[in-house]
């Protein structure tokens, strides 16, 4: 049977994402657009991004299972290099330059058109795209599942070889819980220091692969919703007075904690997805089908959007709104375009 939650449960943190990178343009972090410093929307932004990346992951991981039961690893391996390798390499030639561009119009206020900017995208400085040069964008998560999927294959071809079978494992709640000290061990592993990292991605993908698509496992994890309900507030209110009273102290092991916290909170939210949203509907599964490339689509349309909607209106809230609103529309838009045509379907990776 279908899990219906999952697909959910990944179009709604797609849809989450779109309103963090929002909400980005009026934090006091750093972004391509920038239109005020509000403390609360930048611990929105933390507070989302612990768990929100690793859910997408320890999905992926899920959804491999699934697919390995269908496909072989040859199979497998084709279908990552369509449906990411291929689209990663797109986006980083046809979507992220248009970051850099408003980047760049924004922060410096230079007077260049696109053609005239398109060849300084590709100057290396320091990845962010704000001054121009080559950033990775949101392609940065294609890239990362495209590698931790083909370094999960040497593993599981690994235990079938010596047939150990941990899907069919009884893992007690606890047990379950303190899984979560594998990304925290594996987070150093290749990591970019700002809570991205290969070796964390590859331990929430490999606890999808091999834990969370133990269905008693879920069935656990349901019973004990509550005990993961007060955990993950506690957790919640251990970060947040951490953050802000004990920053000199707390700031070094910040995502060492998160990594542990954010394994905690996904546990909590796919019990939720299986209790609530484990139903689909024509409209949902059209979303569903299109929710990867409407994630590759939608921050060089939001930032392009969101640079022309600042000009026209000082309301915030309308800005926001309205960036929203063309956002998901515009996303969506291109999706039903680029499903139409042979080329587009091959190099966003659309089925």
């Amino acid at each position: 049977m279908r899990k219906y939650y999952l697909d959910v449960l990944r179009l709604l943190a797609i849809f989450l994402v779109i309103i963090l990178h929002i909400f980005l343009i009026y934090s006091t972090l750093p972004y391509y657009i920038k239109q005020g410093n509000n403390d609360f929307l930048t611990y929105v932004i933390i507070l989302s991004l612990v768990w929100l990346m690793p859910l997408l992951f320890t999905i992926a991981g899920i959804t491999s299972f699934y697919s390995l039961r269908k496909r072989s690893i040859g199979e497998y391996l084709k279908e990552r290099v369509q449906r990411l390798l291929i689209p990663f390499i797109a986006a980083m030639f046809l979507l992220n330059p248009i970051l850099s561009f408003y980047g760049l119009k924004f922060h410096e206020n230079i007077q260049i058109n696109y053609l005239e900017f398109y060849p300084l995208f590709f100057k290396v400085t320091d990845l962010t795209g704000y001054d121009g040069g080559l950033t990775l964008g949101p392609a940065w998560f294609i890239l990362f599942l495209f590698i931790v999927s083909c370094l999960a294959v040497p593993i599981i071809l690994l235990l079938r070889k010596y047939k150990i079978d941990l899907n069919n494992k009884d893992f007690s709640i606890f047990t379950i819980i303190l899984l979560g000290i594998i990304p925290v061990i594996l987070y150093p592993i290749l990591s970019s220091g700002e809570g991205k990292s290969i070796g964390m991605s590859f331990a929430f993908f490999l606890l999808g692969y091999y834990v969370l698509s133990n269905d008693n496992v879920m069935m656990k994890l349901e019973k004990n919703k509550w005990l993961l309900g007060i955990l993950t507030l506690l957790l919640t209110v251990v970060f947040l007075v951490g953050a802000i009273y004990f920053g000199s102290i707390f700031g070094p092991i910040s995502f060492y904690y998160q990594a542990f916290y954010g394994w905690v909170c996904i546990l909590l939210l796919l019990t939720i997805g299986k209790i609530f949203l484990n139903k689909t509907s024509n409209i949902l599964q059209y979303l569903s089908e299109s929710s990867f490339t409407i994630y590759i689509f939608h921050e060089s349309i939001l930032v392009a959007v969101a640079f022309y909607i600042i000009q026209i209106t000082s309301n915030i809230y309308i800005q926001m709104i309205l960036i929203f609103i063309l956002t998901v529309s515009l996303s969506i838009g291109f999706y039903a375009l680029c499903q139409r045509f042979k080329l587009t379907r091959f190099i966003f990776g659309i089925k």
